[in-house]
Formats: structure tokens, sequence, C-alpha cells
């Protein structure tokens, strides 16, 4: 979720690869509802998705505005920009290699459900590589890698990351049977916690592990690691000047239209509000201002 002049704006966010199969068409989303059923959201052809404005073939994201109706009956939460991981979240909270990682996503094998049941996979990262690395098709990215096998369905799910806390101490008159040790003494004792969780980005897939022999797709061979997009790329996206201006165009348009309760609405206040700005309107907003917007590639 990202802010402008006070009015929160959410983002659907999932891989590259995804969102250029779904421009052009109409789609459907499925999503839990807080009183215990499912909603359908659907979503246009003419829906705007937004790439990296610089390196859209080397990162595998894509976000669009998302303004679904009924926002306050779906059990939704989203991830705030501020929970995003960047070079100064790494060095201030000491994220690095062997911290535990979390991704969720949608599991292939089970789908035929009344609600959304995701899968949840655990691991840690176990890479940061500082530069690009190839992947599929030649190209380079910018990933951290993680060791959390993946599955089909899990592209553009997003995986988060604990902190890991460590904390000293002394521990006095410690005794060592050892011939070295005549004496008790003092101990120095390290111990690890568990700290704050923070978004490390989205998953892009994996590699198949060379197996000497032909295996169809569906048989092949998970190496076990797979490459996430981090999650200041994903930032990049939605901060680029393009559509920071559609943000503010937009914020004018609800401005203009004396929406005053906007925020309110979307945060879902029990107050009553005198002029609701819906999803019709968000609609009509949107095609304004982004049909003057070209694409980059």
């Amino acid at each position: 979720m990202r802010e402008v002049e006070s009015y929160p704006f959410m983002f659907l966010a999932t891989a590259r690869h995804v969102a250029e199969k779904l421009e052009g068409k109409d789609f459907a989303l499925r999503a839990n509802k807080k009183d215990g059923t499912l909603a359908i959201i659907e979503g246009h052809a003419d829906q705007k998705w937004w790439y990296h404005p610089t390196e859209r073939r080397y990162v595998d994201a894509a976000v669009t505005i998302f303004f679904p109706p009924n926002l306050r009956d779906l059990a939704i939460f989203w991830i705030d920009i501020g929970l995003f991981v960047d070079s100064q979240t790494v060095a201030a909270c000491n994220l690095g290699v062997g911290d535990e990682v979390f991704l969720a996503g949608l599991f292939t094998e089970v789908t035929e459900t009344t609600r959304n049941i995701p899968i949840v996979r655990t691991g840690n990262l176990a890479m940061m590589p500082g530069e690009k690395i190839p992947f599929k098709d030649g190209r380079l990215i910018d990933a951290y890698l993680v060791e959390s096998r993946s599955v089909g369905g899990l592209s553009g799910s997003p995986v988060f990351i604990r902190q890991t806390v460590m904390m000293q101490g002394v521990k006095p008159g410690v005794k060592i049977n050892s011939p070295h040790h005549v004496a008790p003494y003092d101990l120095s004792v390290t111990m690890s916690g568990l700290g704050q969780i923070f978004f490390l980005g989205s998953m892009i897939g994996h590699w198949d592990a060379p197996t000497g022999f032909h295996l169809p797709e569906h048989e092949a061979v998970n190496m076990g690691v797979s490459p996430v997009v981090p999650a200041h790329k994903i930032q990049e996206i939605i901060t680029q000047p393009e559509l920071q201006e559609v943000m503010r165009e937009m914020m004018n348009k609800i401005q203009k239209e004396k929406h005053s309760n906007a925020k309110e609405d979307f945060a879902g206040s029990s107050k009553q509000p005198q002029s609701v700005f819906t999803k019709e309107d968000f609609d009509a907003a949107l095609k304004k201002v982004t049909r003057k917007v070209t694409p980059k590639n």
C-alpha cells in the first residue's frame, strides 16, 4: 500500500510474466470474505499494469491499482510499503543469509474448495548476490535466493523474512571439565531470538536440476533454490514518476468531486458517509488519467 497526499492506494502485485498474460483480457480473482464466504473480484481487459520503468525484462514483477468493491467486507491484509526490505533495512536489522523466510501462495493440487486455502512454505535466505545473476533464457536478474522448494502456482507470491536478533550475555562461574581449565570462569553466551518480519520480495520460480536424462516438464526435478524479486525493485515500480503522476491526478479528481470521506470509507470506518467514492467512480477516474500514458518497455 502507498499513500499519496493522505489517500491510501492499494496495489495488486504479481509476476511480470503473469501480468503480461492478463493484459487485454478479462480475468477474475478469488478472495475470502470476513463472513466466511467467497468473493469473486472481476478484472477487465483495459486494466492498466505497471512494470519496472527501466528494467522491465529483468524484473519479473508488475502491479496494478487495486480498488475492489466492498473492500471492508474482504479478508484482505495489505503489505505497507514501510515493510519493504531495502539496503537500509538490511544494514539496520542485520538481515542476511540463514534468516528464516516464509512464502504464501496457491497449491494447484488443492483448488476446488469453497474458500481460498493458501499454502505456506518455509526456508531460509540462501544467497544475497549483490549483483545480477543469470536465470532462464539468458536473462541477468537482481534476485535473492531462498532455500525453499517452489512449485507451480507460487509465481508472484509474497516472500517474508524474519529478523534474527542476537543477544549476548555472560554466565559466571561455569565449570568446564577439561585439563586446560582447572577453575570456574565466566563464560560468554550468545543467544538468538525472533525479531520483526519484513517483506523480502516476490517469488519468481525455480531451477530444474540436471538429471542426465529427459523428463516431462511435470516430472522435472526441482533444485530447491528459488530466486525472489527484491522488494525494493517492486517499490521502484510503484514509485516511478508516471505512476505517481496518475495517482496524483486521481487524487485531484477525488477532491474535485468533494469525496472528502474517501479515506474513511477505504479504511472501513463505521461512520455513515454522505458521499461514497464508489468503484465505478474510481474506475472512471483511473481510465481518464491512464489513457494518455504510453507504456514503456
